[in-house]
């Protein structure tokens, strides 16, 4: 695959659950041209400080909550929680992707595949597999391995 690839990836679940695997991949992602997008719930400045603390590189963070403050579409709770509706919340990362030209995104909640254009890979943390569609990213395998099956399945989807 000769083109830049746009990685979005999650945060929670994702990220958190093998930081030392997704800090090798996203340098391997920046070695070879691509971008990596934080694609994520949570707010800018956790992620962001967890992401410079474990060396986690990445071209931008996109975190939802702070999406939705901006638009005045969170309600806060007394005791810290925060609740925004979850036909907002489900598409977001979808139409996030899709106006940024993501080529894939790597998610542990299956649920939000359904709100995709972008090719959904979903990152079960039990076993280390990702799904793309029917084809299976083994994550735990080396990072050069795992951004081969990546551009595999991406050149075979459209091909």
């Amino acid at each position: 695959m000769n083109s830049s690839l746009r990685v979005g990836m999650d945060f929670h679940g994702v990220i958190t659950e093998n930081p030392t695997f997704f800090r090798d991949f996203s340098a391997l992602l920046f070695e070879k041209g691509h971008s990596v997008y934080i694609v994520s719930g949570g707010p800018y400045s956790v992620e962001k400080n967890f992401l410079d603390i474990w060396g986690v590189k990445y071209t931008e963070i996109f975190s939802l909550l702070d999406h939705f403050a901006r638009r005045g579409q969170v309600e806060y709770f007394a005791n810290g929680n925060f609740k925004v509706p979850d036909c907002l919340w489900n598409e977001e990362k979808g139409i996030y992707c899709r106006n940024n030209d993501i080529s894939v995104h790597i998610d542990d909640t299956l649920q939000y595949s359904k709100n995709f254009t972008t090719p959904f890979c979903w990152y079960n943390q039990k076993d280390g597999i990702g799904t793309i569609g029917e084809e299976k990213i083994n994550f735990n395998l080396s990072p050069g391995e795992v951004l081969l099956s990546i551009e595999g399945v991406l050149t075979y989807k459209n091909g």
